[in-house]
């Protein structure tokens, strides 16, 4: 399970934290509510479809959620989680799903799912040299906003490293 800042500051004791600890605490709460909203629309919303189009096997089009495993391995990059950690956390955290715009929990990609994308990116850098994940990390951060290039395929999002 993920360890957040909210969960450690909610361990501390009130009275020696704040005096007015209930207010820090709705306030933390919110703003992390707010990373997971900025992170759809920022980041999951961003990708499409035809940003994956040349990923194939043998000229058929694979049945992949495309979008939602790569705004997958840019958030599980981010939180330094394994392919099984995050499918766990898509189970069990409705902000997680929300993050990845994922609306039930019969859309969320199995492990498989993910290594499979993996191979087929891994697959299509080494026949044609581009790094598709790299591109679209390119194309997130182009317009600015709270998502921010650090450099070498990595990005920002509200000083969060989530790639």
């Amino acid at each position: 399970m993920k360890t957040s800042y909210l969960k450690v500051v909610k361990s501390l004791s009130p009275e020696i934290s704040y005096p007015n600890f209930n207010s820090f605490m709705d306030n933390l709460n919110q703003q992390e509510m707010e990373w997971y909203a900025t992170f759809r629309v920022h980041v999951t919303n961003m990708i499409e479809i035809y940003d994956f189009e040349e990923l194939d096997e043998d000229g058929v089009r694979s049945l992949l959620p495309v979008t939602t495993l790569a705004a997958m391995a840019i958030m599980k990059q981010g939180f330094g989680w394994g392919d099984a950690q995050l499918v766990n956390e898509c189970k069990n955290d409705l902000r997680v799903r929300h993050a990845l715009n994922i609306t039930s929990a019969e859309e969320i990609p199995t492990v498989s799912m993910m290594n499979k994308f993996r191979t087929m990116l891994d697959g299509f850098q080494k026949r044609t040299g581009i790094n598709l994940m790299t591109e679209l990390i390119e194309k997130i951060t182009e317009d600015g906003g709270p998502v921010m290039k650090l450099g070498g395929g990595r990005i920002m999002l509200w000083a969060m490293r989530v790639a």
